[in-house]
């Protein structure tokens, strides 16, 4: 049996969805929350096999309770993301970040307990669109000069000079650097370049 635990603000969702993954003879749902605190407590202290988390739950943002479990409480955790709203970089950025599947809330039952078996198994599911890399990079070719240039602590009006750009053309690819990396400075972009790997 699978031992799974489940997370959504939305109780009724929750519901539904405890309700017809129970129905499958290869699930144990062990563990419902719509509180993030509580759901940070059991994952911390019980043994379970897989999580499904909603991307986004009263005020957090799935993202970063992603980074909290993998990094400070079980880096091994297996999850699988589910939301309503659905974006390809959003899909690349939850892969980036380790979850193991990134499911639309409009998937089937089906679906679900495939990805839930699959991801047990130790696998990845990736969509055909995100296997090409080459073409679907998280930023831009001068996007990622941009970002090399910050890390590397230039100013606006350096990276301007240096590409040869307006310092205009340097903050609209500064903010979509920030937006496409969620952050919402120069630091945090730094920081995620850093552990992306994106500033090589």
């Amino acid at each position: 049996m699978i031992k799974l635990v489940l997370i959504d603000d939305h109780a009724l969702v929750l519901q539904g969805m405890q309700e017809k993954l129970s129905q499958s003879a290869l699930i144990e749902v062990s563990g419902v929350f719509t509180s993030v605190e509580e759901f940070i407590l059991y994952v911390t202290y019980q043994e379970y096999d897989v999580l499904i988390m909603d991307l986004m739950l009263h005020g957090n943002y799935g993202f970063d309770l992603v980074r909290k479990i993998l990094n400070e409480i079980k880096p091994d955790s297996k999850i699988i993301l589910i939301s309503g709203f659905y974006d390809e970089l959003l899909h690349k950025r939850a892969l980036d970040l380790g979850v193991k599947a990134f499911l639309r809330k409009e998937a089937s039952y089906e679906e679900l307990i495939g990805a839930i078996v699959n991801v047990h198994q130790g696998n990845h599911i990736i969509p055909e669109f995100l296997i090409d890399t080459t073409s679907n990079q998280l930023l831009s070719e001068i996007e990622l000069k941009v970002l090399k240039l910050i890390v590397d602590e230039y100013t606006n009006e350096k990276i301007a000079k240096e590409l040869f750009i307006s310092k205009r053309t340097v903050e609209s690819h500064v903010s979509n650097i920030c937006r496409k990396l969620n952050v919402n400075s120069r630091i945090g972009a730094v920081r995620e370049a850093m552990r992306l790997n994106l500033n090589q």
